[in-house]
């Protein structure tokens, strides 16, 4: 085994901690937008020492500061607060399957809006994905709640940072830069909207098990974006969002076995046949828009 594909396992083995950690501090009182706030907090702080240290010039343009703040609160902070949000309506494995189709919102919002037309396989794809959306609802329409429509959603929005990113002037930047400075806006966003909107007189403490694990969710963000550019660089985009997929399995798992989240055969083969959809799309898609998740 090359070690850039134990780089890929492990980044998908460490992303799958994400909803785990999320979901405990959940349990423990914590609400998404305090966890996502001391979240990118660590990520912004981390990733601004490591340049500081290393005298890296981070510059950019007006026009990218511009699309890093929207982009920030529409895609990519908007998703990991709606994914977080659905985990109070339904089990976090079943949500995070959900979230995982973002690679086909990408082909539905490539097709509708810059006329890409899909290919055969992309078509397939969205068939076999609707199926598996079937499955792990265990064809059960009253599934179809706010859970479900957040975990979808928090999947449309990544979509939507994913195709912007590949549109916009960002795809020039360095990926530690893109998530250096989403980082900062999103902790002001979630900071703002914790604080302020909110009105939370508690919403900056934590914890000792809070801090533990908000560094660590921050610590992970970090390791994960490492890993995966590492991987590409040795085995390249497209295996490298393949074993990537993976993580939602690895959710799954854990929901089962630390949370006893419910499952059954449906939930099986909903997974499989999500994983099926997403590995063929990346297979024939931009693979560098789809493979890097942090």
């Amino acid at each position: 085994m090359s070690i850039g594909i134990i780089a890929a396992v492990a980044a998908a083995l460490a992303a799958g901690l994400i909803p785990v950690l999320t979901k405990a501090l959940m349990l423990d009182g914590l609400d998404a937008t305090t966890i996502l706030f001391y979240r990118y907090v660590v990520v912004f702080i981390s990733l601004g020492l490591t340049f500081i240290l290393k005298k890296e010039k981070i510059t950019i343009t007006k026009k990218q500061a511009l699309e890093l703040f929207i982009y920030s609160a529409v895609g990519y902070g908007g998703s990991t607060f709606l994914l977080a949000r659905s985990f109070n309506y339904m089990p976090m494995g079943l949500a995070t399957m959900l979230y995982f189709s973002y690679p086909l919102f990408v082909v539905v919002i490539m097709a509708m809006v810059f006329k890409e037309k899909p290919n055969q396989t992309k078509i397939s794809a969205l068939i076999i994905a609707s199926v598996g959306i079937l499955f792990l609802m265990n064809f059960n329409f009253d599934l179809i709640n706010m859970g479900s429509v957040l975990a979808l959603g928090s999947g449309l929005a990544y979509g939507i940072y994913l195709v912007s990113l590949q549109q916009s002037s960002l795809k020039k930047l360095e990926n530690r830069v893109i998530i250096f400075y989403l980082g900062g806006i999103c902790a002001i966003f979630f900071g703002i909207q914790g604080w302020i909107i909110s009105g939370n007189s508690e919403f900056l403490s934590l914890s000792t098990k809070g801090i533990i694990f908000t560094l660590a969710l921050g610590g992970i963000t970090i390791f994960v974006l490492q890993m995966v550019t590492f991987a590409i660089k040795r085995i390249g985009s497209t295996q490298t969002s393949l074993i990537i997929a993976f993580e939602a399995v690895v959710t799954l798992v854990l929901g089962i076995l630390l949370y006893n989240e419910p499952w059954n055969g449906n939930t099986i083969a909903g997974a499989g046949l999500m994983l099926v959809a997403v590995i063929l799309v990346s297979r024939t898609a931009d693979a560098d828009s789809l493979s890097i998740r942090d």
